[in-house]
């Protein structure tokens, strides 16, 4: 392993104390039936996994071709292999989805920071996608896949998380408040990173995002996106938001994220019918053809994550309504416009 990954190996025990207890309310939950049978579905990594690129979708192309774009998001496909791994106790899909996560972060530059396009928010998705993945591993059954991990990721993960908290980008987070969501995955990206370093920066930094995505929460439940609602991006804001509680200390701060959270996931069951289709009316950035995504493809609403807010609330709160509504959710797969 070297020097390196026992030093880092020994940093993620030193500190397992201060989150292990909030680490395992998330497991708990990945864990829990109505996750198991409808979030996250076995997986089988490629039989190959050790010797092909561990590059996601349009990164295999640049990996041929450096003149074509890239994004650093698209490797945290890596944790849903190893979340998948977890919940099932498979091992090499644990590895494959480091594997993935570990191509992103081969790709950073020496201050933390990657040249494709996007990168600020780009690599928000692979910094949060990663420090949860190793928080999870931390507190599950698969240990045994963190050393390699710790030696591989660990630095550049930090590295990575002080470079999207410096000053120098407040600019850009400006510019960005008329996405909610990115308030809430930016600091559950910081806030898992600094459980991982115990950073006390960073913690700072996280609260105060996810201060500011909480004052953004309209009077009805909705968190705004681009100067209305959407129902699509306000289940992801609810998912970043709902991890971001379950690593929180009690106390009246999660308590306030915690009422902040439950307002957000009535707002969003009222958008549902009793058939488990979406309304989109009034959407701003999906289910109308109003966004094309990274791949080329026209954004529609993400029926997984929509039903992966209501199941993750369901789960903290014992509201079996709202759980039957997400798993219809998922049976539907339909939008209406009302």
């Amino acid at each position: 392993m070297g020097m390196r990954g026992i030093f880092w190996w020994g940093v993620m025990l030193w500190s397992v104390t201060i989150t292990q207890a909030a680490e395992k309310r998330e497991i708990a939950w990945l864990q829990s039936p109505a996750c198991k049978e409808h979030l996250v579905s076995p997986r089988r990594a490629p039989r190959d996994w050790m010797t092909r690129t561990a590059a996601v979708s349009l990164n295999q192309e640049w990996e041929k071709d450096r003149g074509k774009s890239w994004y650093v998001e698209l490797q945290r496909e890596g944790a849903r292999w190893v979340e998948a791994g977890i919940v099932h106790g498979d091992a090499n899909c644990v590895d494959w989805g480091l594997r993935q996560l570990a191509w992103g972060f081969g790709q950073m530059q020496n201050d933390g920071s990657f040249t494709c396009k996007d990168p600020f928010h780009s690599a928000s998705f692979l910094v949060e996608s990663t420090a949860r993945s190793l928080l999870l591993l931390r507190a599950s059954s698969q240990q045994k896949a963190l050393p390699a991990a710790a030696c591989d990721i660990m630095p550049r993960l930090l590295s990575s998380a002080r470079w999207l908290a410096s000053e120098t980008h407040e600019k850009t987070l400006a510019k960005q408040r008329i996405y909610t969501h990115r308030r809430f995955l930016l600091g559950c990206a910081l806030e898992q990173t600094a459980c991982l370093h115990d950073d006390e920066a960073l913690h700072q930094k996280a609260r105060a995002l996810v201060a500011d995505g909480l004052s953004l929460q309209r009077g009805d439940g909705a968190f705004p996106e681009k100067g209305g609602h959407d129902s699509s991006y306000h289940a992801v804001a609810l998912i970043y938001l709902q991890r971001y509680v379950l690593l929180s200390s009690a106390g009246p701060w999660r308590d306030q994220c915690d009422r902040a959270a439950q307002r957000g996931a009535l707002w969003l069951s009222s958008r549902i019918d009793e058939e488990g289709r979406v309304n989109v009316e009034g959407n701003t950035r999906t289910g109308q053809q109003q966004e094309v995504g990274r791949t080329g493809v026209i954004k529609q609403v993400n029926f997984p994550e929509v039903a992966q807010a209501l199941m993750m609330h369901a789960y903290r709160t014992d509201d079996a309504s709202a759980e039957q509504k997400a798993i219809k959710v998922l049976r539907t797969r339909a939008i209406i416009s009302r």
